[in-house]
């Protein structure tokens, strides 16, 4: 990453911690079966992880819930490569504004709907676009793993490394806790 680069993110992230704080934000404990709708912000780099979420939503939906995903990609010419499915939708790093904020269509449509519970599955905490999602959703519940995104996360989930990097396992802890809490 260039000088440029990293004092662009730098400002990026600061100014996104001030507008954070200053957002209203409903917070509502939501468990998998009290949830009616769920957002998962993952990324699509690696195959193996990108079929465990799907797998993952595949089974939400299976329960009930009205699932929606966001799939980060690295370019636009890797988003032709992925399935089109409904409640899918990809957005790519270059596609930002000069602060580093992404700028697409769903990721607007996606950051204002009002998930119960949004999951975030990406291990890209570093990337600025990333910690926008879930700083800026609407979402009741946000979860993550112990991760930089957590600043913006509801519910943090300690993890060892190994865990968060395996996207199966991360989805099983993920469920385990958000199935043995109940409702308050």
């Amino acid at each position: 990453m260039n000088f440029l680069q990293k004092m662009r993110d730098d400002m990026g992230f600061k100014l996104l911690k001030r507008t954070v704080k200053k957002l209203k934000h409903q917070r509502t404990f939501n468990n998998l079966s009290s949830a009616s709708s769920v957002g998962i912000l993952c990324d699509t780099f690696a195959e193996e992880s990108f079929l465990a979420t799907v797998s993952f939503a595949e089974d939400l939906v299976k329960s009930g819930l009205k699932v929606t995903i966001l799939g980060y990609v690295l370019n636009e010419s890797m988003a032709n490569y992925l399935p089109k499915k409904e409640g899918f939708s990809v957005f790519s790093r270059p596609i930002v504004n000069w602060l580093g904020y992404p700028k697409e269509a769903s990721v607007s449509n996606f950051v204002s709907e009002e998930f119960d519970i949004l999951i975030n599955l990406s291990t890209r905490s570093e990337e600025l676009c990333i910690n926008y999602i879930m700083g800026m959703s609407k979402a009741k519940l946000r979860v993550s793993p112990k991760l930089k995104s957590d600043m913006f996360a509801d519910f943090i989930l300690q993890l060892s490394q190994e865990t968060v990097r395996d996207t199966q396992k991360l989805i099983n802890c993920i469920k385990e806790y958000l199935s043995a809490f109940s409702k308050a």
